[in-house]
């Protein structure tokens, strides 16, 4: 496939090539691919479930383009324009003869280095995007308020203007300043993963569900779902913590795998250490269970992969602990179902609604 027609291909979406013939540059500039994976609805997933199964051989090559397609849209600020997308596209494709040509190659193997290839300049399009926008700052300098939201499914990384990097989780919400003047204050609904640029003069505030977590220049984690108990979790540097309303009662964290936990109901705030530092492996696409309830499961599985969960017959206690990296939710529950004796059922007709049946 040439450079111009691959060029053609992803600006306008169509395709003269059939499926059979298609490689992973093929994969990746054909829009309707595209949509399935960020975007799948009941006619997408018929089609492409289908196709697999009459045409195996394509199984890996699929595979691994739907990881390349999902991994960018973890890393990459979804308010990317067009061009810095084509561009960082085009830049992965460029590498595409670090590709194993072994069949025996795994699919990790297969994935990990164009995945790499594409965070590496990563930098170089956020760069190119800040410098085009700094025009548009208004010469008055007025301070409007940006909100981000992930709903169920979705992960993204968020730059800040001064810096910070933000993981926001799926189903989580952020609001921050276009520009920090005094201090640099944001509100987390949800759950998200703080790399707090260092700056001494203006302190760094996370406010979520009456809790306020101090830094100046670290990492962290902040669990915060409405209605449940405030999590707060140092992976480096030192912070403080404290309730909105007794700014007196103020706790710091200065080891990492500290951990704050706080009610606001009550207004309790208590203090102790993760058993280790798997807290925030989400940031990884890594999904990690500790001797979790079956509501636990339930309500992440629903939330990572946007599905919805309809359990059957459950008549016992569930605590079950496991880790998935990057798989799919039929692989997840497929491993959870051999060791909680539970069969479950994925509709082939809309792949969002998923029965469990426990024995």
């Amino acid at each position: 496939m040439s450079f111009n027609l691959f060029l053609s291909l992803y600006n306008t979406g169509e395709h003269q090539m059939d499926y059979h013939e298609y490689e992973l540059e093929d994969f990746l500039a054909d829009s309707e691919f595209r949509d399935w994976v960020t975007k799948p609805n009941r006619s997408s997933h018929f089609f492409w479930k289908n196709w697999l199964a009459a045409n195996p051989s394509k199984r890996d090559t699929v595979l691994a383009a739907k990881e390349i397609l999902l991994s960018l849209s973890f890393h990459l600020d979804n308010e990317l324009d067009g061009k810095a997308r084509e561009e960082l596209l085009t830049s992965i494709l460029g590498k595409r003869n670090l590709i194993p040509k072994s069949n025996g190659s795994s699919l990790m193997s297969f994935v990990l280095p164009l995945v790499a290839c594409g965070l590496l300049f990563f930098g170089l399009v956020i760069g190119m995007r800040m410098s085009a926008t700094t025009e548009l700052v208004p010469t008055t300098q007025s301070i409007t308020y940006l909100e981000k939201e992930n709903l169920r499914g979705k992960k993204s990384r968020i730059t800040l203007p001064d810096g910070t990097t933000v993981y926001l989780n799926n189903n989580s919400r952020i609001k921050y300043a276009s520009r920090f003047v005094n201090e640099r204050q944001v509100y987390l609904e949800g759950e998200a993963y703080f790399e707090v640029e260092k700056d001494p003069t203006k302190p760094f505030l996370v406010k979520s569900n009456g809790l306020v977590t101090r830094a100046l220049g670290t990492a962290f984690n902040v669990k915060a779902h409405k209605g449940k108990k405030v999590e707060v979790g140092l992976v480096e540097g030192k912070i403080s913590v404290a309730p909105v309303l007794e700014d007196k009662k103020v706790g710091i964290i200065d080891s990492p795998g500290g951990k704050a936990t706080f009610t606001s109901e009550d207004g309790e705030l208590n203090f102790s250490a993760y058993a280790d530092m798997d807290f925030y492996k989400w940031t990884k696409r890594t999904l990690v269970f500790k001797a979790a309830g079956f509501d636990e499961i339930e309500e992440t599985l629903e939330n990572w992969y946007d599905v919805n969960i309809t359990v059957r017959n459950l008549k016992r206690r569930v605590t079950y602990t496991g880790e998935f990296p990057s798989e799919s939710l039929e692989s997840v529950l497929a491993r959870i179902a051999f060791v909680e004796k539970f069969s479950f059922r994925i509709d082939e007709e809309d792949e969002r609604e998923v029965t469990i049946y426990f024995k």
